[in-house]
């Protein structure tokens, strides 16, 4: 397993790191790893972006469509 060395960290971000995993019953270093495998499973924006882009154009929503009928149902109650 690797070590990683965090330098200059602002003393009250350490502070908020270490308030955290206390409240969660974690050691700071168990914290910072889920931290990191949370954010490392998710894309990057612009990778997310590129794959929404390649898939098309999504399903489109009758927006208008669906207030009328949240403004005809809200109508009926009031009678």
């Amino acid at each position: 397993m690797s070590t990683l060395q965090i330098r200059n960290l602002p003393e009250d971000l350490h502070a908020q790191l270490s308030e955290r995993s206390a409240k969660l019953h974690m050691s700071m270093s168990e914290y910072v790893t889920k931290l990191l495998r949370d954010d490392m499973s998710r894309p990057l924006f612009n990778e997310w972006a590129a794959t929404i882009r390649s898939e098309g154009p999504g399903r489109s929503i009758d927006v208008v469509g669906a207030l009328d009928a949240v403004r005809d149902e809200y109508d009926a109650g009031e009678k």
